[in-house]
């Protein structure tokens, strides 16, 4: 092949590049697909002077097509929907909350039909284009809030989440994503995909907005951020998943003790955390893995099947008049995750509910575990860190708590021997040393006890209780 022909092979090629790339850019909407509509919620003025300004003031956001406003028709992701349902006659009251709070909303959103998918397709208005990754979907079903946010149409969005439809979207589109808990922030005025697990929650790129507008959605006092005393990490949920440990798991242990410190860090197994105390778990697990001590694996496919019936009966309960009355067009994958919800019998049901309701009370007992000890409740603390020592015998932490509860019953032998397990399994945890140099001393180990406090202050030179003990005890030796 001549130089010449080479050249022009180049030239064509070059040009073939750059007319794809135009068109792409062409095919991409302004808005990226993230609207369905274009509205406008003003706030109210602002105070006067020397109130405080409105705290969103100059932010803007949108919403997911099934939050209720007053005066429009409330799509749910489908035309034959907004079809057959009139204006709704007034407006969700988070909506008004954020309006309130300063903010300005500037349109709804596309959103997957009926909330029903995490893909964030929908057959009639369009895929949102994710605006990180052009050739790949957005996630959903709160696909065009995400999108919104991450092409920087809006400072913040708000969507809901059943099953992840906050959670999923935001991961796609690289941005920030917040499910609060389960029923503390409104849903009246929301269309119910199911109420059992529909949260509303919200978006943004900012962690500051993210938070600002989390205090306006939860209806909290503005308040200082605060280090979290404890985070619990369930490896064998990220175990469950066929992505390597190095990928997920790890990634999220060493950000946060690099943010947060090792301390805080409390590491279980939630499956057998809960195939101990969801009883109702039995009626959907798998005899065979419990059998082959797969136990805590068993019991959070159990879970999954229980909460994911649950979640197609509720649907159904919800919405079968409609769609047998109305027959309205879904998209494929809409169409068949609607008809196995029809199909769903309430023969297990009161099982799944109480399952539903059994891992709430377990789930609030492992987070608010160290309240025992915050109430001065020192046996339940005790038995309560017993517990968790259970799950995972390889956590110092639950041995340092549980020596510093035996410590204000008296039990020092006890708080030595918990502490001196924690040390080994951390030779940083400079409570432990406190701790174990405190029980040593009740004991009478007053040596002993001055080489824990001296080495306490090795690790933390300005901790004032070390320095106080060691100097009270070496004046017993003067």
């Amino acid at each position: 092949m001549s130089a010449a022909n080479l050249w022009v092979l180049l030239g064509l090629g070059l040009a073939g590049i750059f007319l794809a790339s135009r068109r792409r850019k062409k095919g991409i909407k302004e808005d990226f697909g993230a609207f369905i509509e274009r509205i406008q919620l003003l706030p109210p003025p602002q105070p006067s002077p020397p109130k405080a300004p409105h705290p969103l003031t100059g932010l803007t956001f949108a919403i997911k097509e099934l939050f209720d406003i007053e005066g429009y028709v409330t799509g749910f992701g489908n035309p034959d929907w907004r079809r057959t349902h009139e204006p709704a006659v007034r407006t969700a009251p988070v909506v008004t909350f954020v309006v309130q709070g300063g903010a300005t909303c500037v349109g709804r959103t596309v959103m997957d039909e009926m909330a029903y998918s995490l893909y964030g397709e929908n057959k009639h208005y369009g895929t949102p284009t994710n605006p990180a990754a052009p050739s790949r979907i957005p996630g959903g079903s709160s696909s065009g809030s995400a999108v919104a946010v991450a092409a920087e149409l809006v400072d913040f969005a708000l969507g809901t989440d059943t099953g992840a439809s906050v959670r999923v979207p935001a991961a796609f589109c690289g941005i920030l994503g917040f499910r609060p808990s389960h029923g503390v922030v409104s849903t009246i005025g929301v269309v119910p995909m199911a109420q059992s697990f529909d949260t509303v929650g919200l978006f943004a790129r900012d962690p500051n907005i993210l938070r600002h507008v989390g205090h306006i959605l939860l209806q909290l006092p503005f308040m200082e951020y605060r280090q979290p005393r404890r985070i619990i990490i369930a490896d064998d949920c990220f175990q469950v998943t066929d992505i390597p440990n190095d990928r997920t798991v790890n990634v999220v242990t060493r950000s946060t003790e690099k943010f947060l410190g090792r301390q805080v860090l409390n590491h279980i197994s939630l499956g057998k955390y809960l195939a101990t105390k969801v009883p109702s778990l039995k009626y959907f697990q798998n005899e065979e893995e419990s059998r082959n001590g797969e136990g805590g694996v068993s019991a959070l496919k159990a879970l999954s099947s229980a909460l994911i019936l649950l979640q197609r009966y509720e649907f159904k309960m919800n919405h079968e008049e409609w769609i047998n009355s109305v027959k309205p067009d879904f998209g494929p994958g809409i169409s068949t995750r609607v008809r196995a919800a029809l199909e769903t019998n309430n023969e297990n049901i009161g099982h799944c509910l109480k399952a539903r309701d059994e891992t709430r009370e377990a789930i609030n007992g492992l987070l608010k575990g160290n309240a025992a000890y915050k109430d001065k409740q020192w046996q339940r603390a005790i038995n309560f860190y017993s517990e968790a020592i259970k799950l995972n015998g390889k956590n110092a932490t639950y041995y340092s708590n549980r020596a510093a509860a035996y410590l204000e019953l008296g039990s020092f032998a006890q708080a030595e021997e918990d502490c001196s397990v924690a040390i080994g399994l951390d030779k940083k945890n400079v409570k432990a040393y406190l701790r174990r140099g405190t029980a040593r001393e009740m004991l009478g180990y007053y040596k002993e006890a001055i080489e824990d406090f001296q080495y306490a202050l090795v690790l933390e030179p300005t901790n004032k209780a070390a320095n106080l003990a060691a100097n009270r005890l070496r004046k017993l030796f003067e």
